[in-house]
């Protein structure tokens, strides 16, 4: 589930706005980390005065994201960003990551559509949830560069592994 805060809103919106005013754009994304870690979330995003916050694990809220069209133009902290999730913020537009941990081949993806990033730790590789290997979901598009077929792709992997 998404949860919006608009402008007006009270609580953390209202702390991101008036941190945002104060201290400038890079404290926006500093905001948005102690907001991330705080409310012990997956990812939140900024756009257009708007935050978009998300609690559920894995590739899912970003592709949500994605159809709703809130990426573009858009800020997002995200606790883990692999080359998978990279892609999609990407293919959807952002224009500034900031990620707990990310993977090397996520950073490049990035950087080489010069999207702004800011990292915690790099990692070689995002590792699958018994820590026994590759995330799944970085596997599936290791390999590839066209964001169309790897969010088609990753759509599929995603309703294979929820059967």
């Amino acid at each position: 589930m998404i949860d919006l805060y608009c402008k007006g809103d009270h609580g953390s919106f209202a702390f991101f706005m008036q941190t945002i005013g104060k201290k400038g754009k890079e404290k926006k994304m500093e905001s948005l980390m102690k907001i991330l870690k705080e409310e012990h979330l997956s990812c939140i995003v900024s756009q257009n005065n708007h935050i978009y916050k998300e609690k559920a694990d894995g590739i899912r809220p970003i592709l949500t994201l994605l159809d709703k069209g809130v990426l573009k133009d858009a800020q997002i902290a995200d606790k883990v960003i692999g080359k998978a999730a990279a892609m999609m913020l990407v293919f959807g537009g952002i224009k500034e990551v900031h990620a707990g941990v990310i993977s090397e081949p996520a950073l490049h993806f990035l950087q080489a559509h010069h999207i702004l990033v800011h990292y915690e730790l790099l990692v070689p590789n995002i590792i699958n949830r018994k820590k026994d290997g590759i995330c799944p979901m970085e596997t599936c598009v290791l390999h590839i560069d066209d964001m169309e077929l790897a969010y088609h792709k990753l759509v599929h992997l995603l309703a294979q592994m929820t059967k």
